[in-house]
């Protein structure tokens, strides 16, 4: 949605192209991703980068090939030892991602908006009430963070899984990422089973939320895509699709909360 990419085919090889969008503008730190995005690399995570200017956006990166189909049985472990090392890799990412502070902002920015008025409201008040019991914030080790596991982000090939689009990538507590990756991916209990297996596997068992804590950040995280969505249709984006992905994951975010 913040970028147009381009897959350029050359005489020295493949490589995709992205331009930032005009309205991705001041609402992304891309000295932040650059550097995040240099340390994932080393970790064989991130795809290097061939040119990077943070002050235009512009990333140019060799293409990936041999692709295999999203969702495939060994997806959901593959997905878990990527996010598992990330997490793991002590890494110190630039930036912060508090998704309470990210949900506030959300709900301020739509405050003024009759139409989601009372989506709005009705997710306030779940999240005041989270707040009053307690269970909101965890104390928890901050770990370097994707911060956006959506499926067009998780590239698994014959070899390995590519994690790309660090836009959003900052430090936060681990449950973030492992919700955000189950919900947006839609795993069902065994391939989420699948998924934090193959997290603990990669040596990060003991940064691994317990059920309680997960269930809540699931919810959270729901919360912030609802939200989001109807950001998009609040910028004039289309109001069909984003108004039903948004109905659909505030239905599911006040189930568990």
């Amino acid at each position: 949605m913040s970028n147009r990419v381009f897959r350029l085919e050359a005489e020295k090889g493949v490589f995709f192209l992205r331009l930032p969008e005009a309205c991705a503008a001041g609402g992304i730190d891309r000295n932040t991703e650059a550097r995040n995005l240099a340390q994932a690399a080393t970790l064989g995570l991130g795809v290097p980068p061939l040119f990077c200017r943070p002050e235009t956006g512009i990333l140019l990166t060799a293409a990936i090939q041999d692709l295999v189909q999203h969702g495939g049985p060994d997806f959901p472990r593959a997905l878990g030892e990527a996010l598992g090392k990330l997490h793991g890799s002590r890494c110190a990412f630039a930036g912060r991602l508090d998704p309470d502070e990210v949900y506030a902002a959300q709900s301020a920015a739509l405050q003024g908006n009759a139409a989601f008025r009372q989506d709005v409201i009705d997710l306030d008040r779940a999240f005041r009430a989270l707040e009053e019991s307690g269970q909101s914030r965890a104390q928890t080790r901050l770990v370097p963070s994707h911060g956006d596991l959506s499926p067009g982000n998780c590239l698994l090939t014959r070899d390995r899984l590519w994690l790309i689009d660090w836009e959003f990538s900052a430090m936060t507590e681990p449950a973030w990422d492992i919700a955000y990756a189950i919900q947006e991916n839609g795993f069902c209990e065994t391939r989420e089973a699948a998924f934090l297996e193959g997290y603990r596997a990669a040596g990060a068992a003991g940064l691994c939320p317990d059920p309680g804590r997960l269930n809540i950040m699931k919810a959270k995280c729901d919360a912030v895509s609802a939200l989001w969505a109807l950001e998009q249709v609040a910028k004039g984006r289309e109001e069909q699709s984003f108004l039903a992905f948004a109905r659909e994951r505030k239905i599911r975010a006040l189930a568990r909360l």
